[in-house]
């Protein structure tokens, strides 16, 4: 049986988990329905009720950066609660959380649910059927990813170290250390950053003896540990948003100004891929030319993807690399393709 004590929470209850925009109550109906929900001899007065309308109210007023609702009035003397988080952003969330491939299947369930329970909607059952491909993988998911993540994140926030194994999977999907030959794949690094790309969560840091950054998969981290020891400030990079946001693939390296031209037609996938504030400069009617502050080690397997409609593309080592990774790739494909019909 639930507490009944806190009259204040017996009205809160009941507004969160009957009550919503469509459905508004007045003070008559919440003292009943308090009283049938917690089983009281009697339903509380209607004056106490309306000093508990007050009291949300205020509450969520003076409170609305750490509480997660609103007391909404309506014209006719009625009220509903109303989460902070509308619908469609636990949907939106939901939705990311189902269709990852690193967050396990139990811990997927525990995120929607409680998604749920903030805008008082079972989302849990709305999407277990998009939850089906993890009850059936057989790949290997890491149990501490959240732990990790808290780890980190006081880390960052300390500026200190951290020691941790890093991992990779293997041909049977399971998690083994990345370099079982260095320490067994644990590894001591500084962290600076967390930042969500390619729907996956990365770590941005530096070993100690390293002059560019570096990314690394959180969901492949183990026994993530804070340590006494001084990150450093970063010194680096200027301007760490505009980097991390423009890392078209999470390979780190050292940032600097990447130009290239392309068709005109490829316009809709940089904007896409880069952003709205993509530096954009218009050539002529067939082409455009694009600026983007990223390391050439990030960028590079994304320029191959469209190399179609790319070229004059700057730096000039990165244009020689890519041009050799091309001509490599073409020259053992074309000899497998002999083989093949033979």
């Amino acid at each position: 049986m639930l507490p009944t004590k806190n009259k204040l929470f017996l009205t809160y209850y009941v507004l969160k988990q009957y009550s919503n925009k469509e459905n508004p109550m007045n003070a008559t109906e919440v003292a009943k329905k308090v009283q049938e929900v917690f089983e009281l001899e009697k339903a509380p007065n209607r004056r106490t009720i309306y000093d508990h309308f007050e009291d949300l109210e205020l509450i969520s007023e003076v409170y609305e950066q750490t509480v997660s609702f609103r007391l909404v009035r309506t014209p006719n003397r009625k009220v509903y609660i109303e989460s902070t988080i509308s619908s469609g952003e636990a949907h939106l969330l939901s939705d990311a959380v189902a269709t990852s491939r690193f967050i396990d299947l139990e811990q997927s369930r525990s995120l929607i649910q409680k998604l749920g329970v903030v805008v008082g909607q079972n989302l849990k059952n709305f999407f277990e059927p998009r939850l089906h491909f993890k009850a059936t993988d057989k790949k290997e998911y890491n149990e501490q990813l959240f732990q990790n993540i808290d780890v980190l994140t006081e880390a960052i926030k300390k500026g200190k170290k951290v020691t941790l194994q890093y991992l990779k999977y293997d041909v049977n999907k399971q998690l083994v250390p990345s370099r079982p030959d260095e320490n067994n794949g644990y590894k001591k690094i500084r962290p600076y950053y967390l930042i969500w790309q390619i729907n996956k969560y990365y770590l941005m840091y530096y070993y100690d003896d390293s002059t560019s950054p570096r990314f690394m998969r959180v969901d492949k981290m183990r026994d993530v540990t804070m340590i006494d020891e001084a990150v450093g400030e970063l010194k680096d990079i200027p301007n760490l948003s505009d980097y991390t946001r423009n890392q078209a693939y999470m390979f780190g390296g050292m940032p600097e100004y990447i130009r290239f031209r392309c068709k005109m037609y490829s316009i809709g996938q940089v904007i896409d891929f880069f952003g709205e504030d993509v530096t954009i400069k218009p050539i002529d009617e067939e082409y455009f030319q694009v600026e983007v502050y990223t390391s050439c080690e990030s960028i590079k397997f994304w320029l191959m993807q469209y190399i179609s409609s790319i070229d004059q593309i700057e730096p000039l080592k990165l244009a020689v690399e890519i041009e050799e990774m091309l001509e490599d790739g073409l020259r053992r494909n074309r000899v497998k393709q002999k083989e093949t019909f033979l």
